[in-house]
């Protein structure tokens, strides 16, 4: 999908009033390594670390994979830089890598590139790497109320690198989702996920949001198990560091929020007629990724609306668990019985919340993708068209032709956005 090549979806809506939303980016830090140094420096992550190897503990490094783009290399080097001038030889932790795959699953080229870019020269540093597999039963352990990957129940020390961003049902991402929901084991990861179905979930929403909950819940057992616990959260924006907090996983979380709100929420001040969400790297690469950009976006659209997203989805429609329930249930009320019958399973809360869109809003759903079979189409609710111009005849005709208003989301899988029904109402609560 050539989208260089492409008309701009203005001019394929001339007679629609549409706003540009982007996310926002501050002056990128001018020397990112240097600005996660002093804020692990102000952590207190020398002396971490020294106690570490005081008590003959690995520092065990957690970091997120490809699917969610973090600056994991620069990150790698502020550790070692800091720890080998603040410690002397024979007074190091020994370093180990865990890669929080959550339920994501690569090939081994995949794997290895992904390596090699957050690793580069600082690979002979690290003893041992090992990518989180919540599918190996051998490999899990009993953590509370939670099972997580061994390494996390060794009661040993743990520093994450997360990247802060709006997510649709944990209200915010982050070096707290990387050392919990990141290592999980499969059923672990299912019961959180379970309440995405919950009506609480938005991007942006922490207070009684029960994702979030259930996060903060694990890091506590974590915690009474004995891990002592750190995060870096970078805030990127096109690839570009912003800002970086670092400390404990939820007060970390908590210092970085304004600066999140700031460069990835945008509000309407009443539903619109049309949504354009576009998607970029890396949650373009299937359609199970790309429709968080549906997700974020969603609440600016009135009833009957049009939502139109654009994302390559190069490796077609992705887990495949969604796509059976839809399948099954062609209404919303038939999805949420089809779950209450048969239990939960991973990826139902899309295919539910998918259904509500289509069936109880009526909202008319288009992909402009060429890596989704039209064929599949059907089953999703949505039409799939191969380019702009398609898809914006078929939107088009769906709007009528009366006068339109509109909104075209550029980094869709990274921006919130909100109806505000007061000028003053907070979008982080």
């Amino acid at each position: 999908m050539d989208c260089a090549q492409s008309p701009s979806w203005h001019e394929l809506f001339p007679a629609c009033v549409l706003r540009d939303v982007a996310p926002k980016s501050p002056a990128p830090l001018e020397a990112p390594e240097a600005a996660i140094t002093k804020a692990l420096e102000e952590a207190g992550f020398v002396e971490f670390a020294r106690s570490a190897a005081a008590e003959g503990r690995s520092l065990t490094l957690v970091v997120n994979d490809n699917h969610r783009f973090t600056d994991t290399h620069t990150f790698l080097g502020a550790v070692i830089r800091l720890i080998d001038g603040s410690l002397e030889a024979g007074h190091r932790p020994q370093l180990r890598v865990l890669v929080a795959a959550g339920s994501h699953l690569a090939g081994a080229d995949e794997r290895a590139a992904h390596e090699q870019t957050m690793l580069g020269s600082h690979r002979d540093r690290i003893a041992e790497l090992v990518w989180h597999d919540a599918r190996s039963a051998r490999d899990m352990r009993e953590v509370g109320h939670n099972s997580l990957h061994r390494w996390m129940v060794e009661g040993g020390f743990y520093l994450a690198c997360g990247s802060m961003e709006p997510h649709y049902f944990a209200g915010v991402t982050g070096g707290h989702k990387t050392l919990t929901v990141g290592v999980m084991s499969l059923a672990s990861l299912t019961a959180n996920h379970e309440n995405a179905m919950s009506s609480q979930v938005r991007p942006l929403r922490l207070d009684g949001n029960p994702v979030h909950l259930g996060i903060v819940d694990a890091l506590a057992d974590l915690e009474d198990s004995g891990a002592r616990l750190l995060v870096v959260n970078e805030v990127l924006v096109d690839g570009k560091m912003v800002a970086v907090t670092a400390g404990h996983p939820v007060e970390a979380l908590h210092r970085g929020l304004e600066t999140v709100r700031e460069c990835f929420s945008a509000s309407v001040s009443e539903p619109l007629d049309l949504v354009i969400a576009r998607m970029t790297v890396p949650l373009d690469r299937d359609f199970y990724q790309a429709e968080k950009g549906i997700k974020n976006t969603e609440c600016a659209l009135r009833d009957e609306g049009v939502m139109v997203l654009e994302a390559e989805c190069r490796h077609g429609v992705g887990i495949d668990h969604f796509v059976a329930l839809l399948r099954e249930a062609a209404t919303h009320q038939e999805a949420v019985a089809l779950v209450k019958a048969r239990g939960y399973r991973l990826g139902d809360h899309k295919a539910v919340r998918l259904r509500a869109l289509t069936d109880q809003r009526r909202v008319h759903v288009a992909l402009v993708s060429e890596g989704v079979p039209v064929s599949v189409g059907e089953v999703l609710g949505v039409r799939i068209f191969a380019d702009r111009a398609a898809a914006a005849g078929w939107a088009r005709e769906s709007l009528g032709h009366g006068p339109s208003r509109g909104l075209l989301v550029e980094g869709a899988g990274s921006l919130a956005v909100e109806v505000l029904l007061e000028p003053d109402a907070a979008v982080i609560r």
